[in-house]
């Protein structure tokens, strides 16, 4: 039988702080939420917001935004690949020209979720973590791979709830207590209702809690774990599959083939990957592994072993998944995650691996203080790190930004409010399909009605009761284009010779089989940007 003293030490704190707590809180505090505020005040400095919350929303956008206008009881189905939370958040904002404000904060939650991750380790001064939470935090801010995620998809709450989950695991290891392991199982439980990456980063962090108090042979403390781990994971494999999983059909797994490695295409897949995914972390890919490495040491030196942990298992999880054909491997949406989480880790390398680097130099020359060393040394590295990095900041410029960007080239709203402001009565829309959820949603005077099941990798589709005047081309051969744009045509006749406008989003795939059907008619351009309206009438010959 264990004696008391065993039984305490085990509720005890892992970490014992050098000074009363009530103290440590108090200095504490100001200037965290300081460096808070400095980060985030950062972010419009980094990011075009502006362009952010007013461009116009791009086919994926679209339907994810078009669930504002449909009843309640039709987000179930409407939601389809996106989190069921992920939609209702779109409702609370007032304006739906606005909508990105969503993922605009979700960025905001990920630097503060990544400046807690380094802060909460057990630096021997209060200033080393502020240091270390601030470079985290700052690589999280400056990642390449931020800078294009500014689009209205789950992928910001992805990473913002990995990085936050994490960061309560630290949080858990820095004082043991049942109710801070609660708040983690509670976080995890609702996580899953706005990321569906929840189900892939819970079982790493509580693995990793698991793990370290079973080595430590905490016995009381590991069943509290497990029961907490066993109920969050409850909570979030009925979610999933009663409400979540209804978007993995078999056409959406076919769009993601290509990110399904086997067991044998495994190796030459993560070199591909991971080699071509560097540029959006901002480094060298042998660089970053070895910051990763580091900042993974760096968490277990500093006394949170089970945050370190569940980092290693993370890759561990995405790779086995992927190989599974459960989740997209190493793609640059569906891994936005990893690449936020592989930055901030890496950012705990940086601080790790300057504040050893300090430490050495101050045993040469002890009056020199380690924390600024550490503050200096950092504070180089990042500042190379933006300027390496400083051409991915902001995509108001002259160039849209160095990676593909679909609101640089795709405006479907210009589109729809251009023809909406000039055709008449009895004039006739055609479109392909991937404009139509664009145009549905930008036509808000219009009724729009669910239609479901579909046949698509979203499994829905828009009716628009009182658009009789509309063509929507489903297939994109040259044959069914010249037959949807005779059938635009004809209708246009049969409504007593109106025009026929032609609106396309997304037309770059099947450029050639537009060209082939567009030279035998006249096209005339009625509107300019990068996807303009044209003017459909049939060939004169000889004019």
């Amino acid at each position: 039988m264990r004696s008391d003293v065993v039984v305490q030490r085990e509720r005890e704190d892992v970490d014992r702080p050098v000074t009363s707590a009530t103290p440590r809180r108090r200095r504490g505090v100001p200037a965290d939420w300081i460096a808070v505020a400095v980060l985030l005040a950062l972010f419009p400095v980094v990011h075009d917001v502006k362009t952010m919350l007013t461009a116009g929303y791009w086919l994926d956008e679209a339907w994810v935004a078009l669930s504002v206008r449909l009843p309640l009881s039709d987000l179930p189905a409407a939601t389809s690949s996106t989190p069921l939370g992920w939609s209702l958040l779109l409702r609370l904002v007032p304006d739906t020209d606005y909508l990105r404000v969503v993922p605009l904060a979700f960025h905001g939650l990920t630097v503060v979720a990544a400046y807690a991750l380094g802060r909460l380790s057990r630096w021997p001064t209060r200033w080393l973590g502020i240091v270390a939470g601030l470079v985290c935090a700052a690589v999280v801010l400056l990642l390449p791979a931020q800078q294009i995620r500014h689009d209205l998809k789950q992928y910001t709450a992805d990473a913002a709830i990995t990085l936050v989950l994490v960061a309560l695991g630290a949080w858990t290891e820095q004082t043991w207590s049942r109710g801070r392991l609660g708040v983690l199982a509670a976080v995890a439980a609702t996580g899953i209702v706005f990321s569906h990456v929840t189900a892939i980063a819970t079982p790493c962090v509580f693995g990793g809690l698991l793990l370290v108090t079973a080595l430590r042979r905490q016995w009381a403390r590991l069943r509290d774990v497990a029961v907490a781990a066993f109920g969050a994971m409850t909570v979030i494999v009925v979610f999933y599959f009663g409400v979540s999983a209804r978007g993995n059909n078999d056409l959406m797994r076919d769009y993601w083939t290509d990110s399904f490695p086997s067991l044998t295409e495994l190796p030459g897949y993560l070199d591909r990957q991971v080699h071509g995914l560097a540029p959006m972390v901002g480094a060298p890919a042998l660089l970053i592994g070895g910051l990763v490495l580091a900042g993974v040491g760096t968490l277990a030196w500093r006394g949170r072993p089970a945050a370190a942990i569940a980092l290693l298992l993370l890759p561990v999880a995405v790779t086995t998944l992927g190989v599974a054909r459960f989740y997209p491997l190493l793609e640059l949406r569906t891994s936005h995650f990893l690449l936020v989480v592989t930055g901030a880790v890496a950012g705990i390398g940086v601080a790790g691996l300057a504040y050893g680097g300090a430490a050495l130099v101050r045993r040469a020359v002890p009056r020199v203080p380690a924390t600024a060393l550490t503050a200096a040394a950092c504070a180089v590295l990042l500042a190379w790190y933006g300027l390496h990095n400083g051409r991915w900041y902001r995509f108001d410029g002259d160039e849209p930004g160095l990676y593909y960007t679909a609101i640089a080239v795709t405006d479907i709203r210009s589109a729809t409010q251009y023809v909406a402001t000039h055709r008449s009565a009895n004039d006739v829309i055609v479109m392909n399909d991937l404009a139509w959820y664009g145009f549905a949603f930008y036509s808000p005077r219009d009724r729009v009605e669910l239609v479901v099941p579909f046949g698509n990798t979203v499994g829905w589709w828009i009716r628009m009761p009182t658009r009789s005047d509309v063509v929507v081309i489903s297939d994109h051969e040259t044959a069914a284009l010249r037959a949807s744009l005779d059938q635009a045509l004809t209708l246009a006749e049969q409504r007593g010779g109106g025009r026929v406008w032609l609106i396309r989003s997304h037309a770059m795939a099947q450029a050639e089989a537009w060209q082939q059907v567009l030279a035998g008619y006249r096209v005339e351009q009625a509107s300019g940007g990068v996807e303009p309206v044209l003017l459909i009438s049939k060939d004169i010959p000889g004019a």
